[in-house]
């Protein structure tokens, strides 16, 4: 195809809805475009992942209908605002080739060919292969559709080269699978810059080691997981797990740091599961460690792993690792056995106690609720972060997190089975509607309703103590050392004060409720400080010590907590 010719191509990452949580480029995207951009073939990215707005209205804003090829990579929670944008293109733009990619669309390709005619082809697993292939063939309608790893929708003649169909007169082209990427380094960088509706704050972490606020770089060093937990959507892209060369981990660092001007020093590695081998991450940590010796880093693993490879540890935070996104999950057997993480509640104990004793620092994932969580399995959820020290741990999120059935995971079709339901495939059912134990429905409408009344006061008082007490020093507030000691009580009370509600929770819904029933969400809330004071009473008390040393309001910490 000739260059004056070539199609103008959009990727999309549409909305999942409100979040309060700071969003980062769509990496998958940026691979794929980077791809394409260096085989010829330049796009144009649009990032509207936690945009509130309809969707129809951001396609318009942003001329989505100018385009010959689109593609949006969708989840679960983004699929309607995926159709609606494409029902909208084709309307408008009826040549426009329609691509879907992504783990939702993978898991149920035929089902969105079938109901929804907006979409032409869906892309399976990974894109940047298929998605060249696609883009450099529009013209040639037999080699279009028999690219591997794409199904798409049968000409009315019947006519196609796909290598199979689905058997029921569906009449599908599912071509056979691709295989994997197997060299990653051989994918540019993501380098690609998107059109973002919210834009993108600066990432940053605080080195508490070196005293000092860094800029931070978001990296994949690898791509997929071994293991089969029974939630996580990884599964539908595929289990092969495959690396990256350490010496090119770097080279995207100082590659970025040239094109930015920005002199990052932290890598948040947003690998699947970072730490399947030791060795290759003890490499990683070294070539890092030996281009600049300032740069720190952090990634997610499995309890299991942590234990595998104490002994590599120690010489990883020798290199800069700072803390480890550690997937607990829960501390209760039944629900470890629900979720395939083939590991018992002990050994989720021993890990965090081996972190914490090499002083590490631990960022949790956690699954407080599924829909057969029973009040047991709670109460060992609650005595696991007591007896283990995340009364401290800040952000809250644990404590209101339920089991999300992603479609493609088996738990969703366990749950399938056990409900005697078929989930539409178009749906993500709300995990906060789903539980079998009405006592643990109650308990669960009930703590999301502090979430919405008081973890955003919560946190807004937190914000403002933790800046006065990191700025003032041991006597710097007017009244002198007894007001600081104060406030850092009172700064600790409001850390632990979504934890004691939930504790007070649980054990009023092991009596019966007697409490809610008789005052209600009131008459649960604990009373905190040295003085033992009611919550507001703490929140105001807290603002107004953090006021009087200089900081009215901290940035963000406003309204409720979350839109659920």
């Amino acid at each position: 195809m000739d260059t004056l010719t070539r199609p103008a191509i959009a990727f999309v990452n549409p909305s999942v809805g409100f979040s309060d949580r700071r969003k980062s480029k769509p990496i998958g995207l940026a691979y794929i475009m980077a791809y394409l951009e260096k085989a010829g073939f330049p796009s144009s990215g649009f990032d509207f992942g936690d945009s509130e707005d309809d969707a129809v209205e951001l396609a318009a804003l942003y001329g989505l209908d100018r385009f010959d090829v689109v593609g949006f990579s969708v989840y679960n929670e983004s699929f309607r605002a995926a159709v609606a944008m494409a029902e909208w293109i084709r309307s408008r733009r009826p040549q426009c080739l329609i691509v879907l990619g992504g783990p939702h669309a993978t898991a149920v390709h035929e089902h969105i060919l079938r109901r929804h005619p907006c979409v032409d082809v869906v892309v399976r697993r990974e894109g940047e292969e298929a998605m060249l292939e696609l883009v450099s063939c529009l013209d040639d309608r037999a080699k279009l559709t028999a690219i591997r790893g794409t199904t798409w929708r049968a000409p009315s003649s019947g006519s196609g080269s796909g290598s199979g169909s689905d058997g029921d007169g569906g009449g599908l082209l599912v071509n056979e699978d691709r295989d994997f990427v197997p060299d990653l380094d051989q994918i540019p960088f993501p380098d690609a810059e998107f059109v973002s509706h919210s834009g993108y704050p600066d990432l940053t972490y605080y080195d508490e080691v070196q005293g000092r606020l860094k800029a931070a770089l978001t990296i994949c060093s690898s791509r997929s997981c071994p293991y089969d937990c029974s939630f996580c959507g990884v599964l539908t892209i595929g289990r092969k797990y495959r690396s990256r060369e350490a010496e090119r981990v770097v080279a995207e660092l100082l590659h970025f740091r040239e094109r930015h001007g920005v002199d990052y020093e932290h890598v948040y590695f947003s690998d699947a599961n970072f730490f399947v081998s030791p060795t290759r991450a003890l490499e990683v940590a070294e070539a890092l460690y030996k281009a600049d010796p300032q740069v720190t880093f952090s990634f997610g693993t499995r309890v299991n792993q942590i234990l595998k490879a104490a002994d590599v540890l120690p010489r990883l935070k020798e290199r800069g690792l700072r803390f480890i996104e550690l997937g607990i999950e829960s501390a209760s057997e039944p629900v470890l056995e629900r979720l395939a993480k083939h590991v018992k509640p002990e050994v989720n104990v021993a890990a965090v106690r081996l972190l914490k004793r090499l002083g590490i620092e631990i960022s949790l994932d956690f699954i407080m609720l599924d829909p057969a969580t029973t009040l047991a399995d709670i109460r060992a959820n609650m005595e696991f972060l007591r007896e283990t020290g995340f009364y401290d741990y800040v952000p809250h999120d644990h404590l209101y997190s339920a089991l999300v059935l992603y479609e493609g995971t088996p738990i969703r079709d366990f749950y399938a089975r056990r409900f005697g339901v078929v989930f539409d495939p178009d749906e993500l059912p709300s995990p906060f509607t789903l539980f079998e134990v009405p006592e643990v429905q109650r308990f669960s409408d009930t703590l999301r309703a502090f979430r919405k009344q008081w973890q955003g006061r919560i946190d807004g008082a937190l914000a403002q103590g933790e800046l006065a007490l990191a700025s003032i020093g041991d006597d710097g507030l007017s009244p002198g050392r007894a007001s600081h000691a104060r406030l850092q009580l009172d700064v600790v009370s409001l850390r632990h004060a979504p934890n004691l509600l939930t504790e007070r929770l649980l054990a009023d819904a092991e009596a019966g409720f007697p409490l809610l029933d008789a005052g209600g969400l009131e008459a649960l809330l604990p009373r905190l400080g040295h003085d033992r004071v009611p919550l507001h009473d703490l929140i105001e008390r807290t603002g107004a010590v953090a006021r009087e040393a200089g900081f009215a309001q901290a940035p963000g910490a406003v309204g409720p907590h979350g839109r659920d």
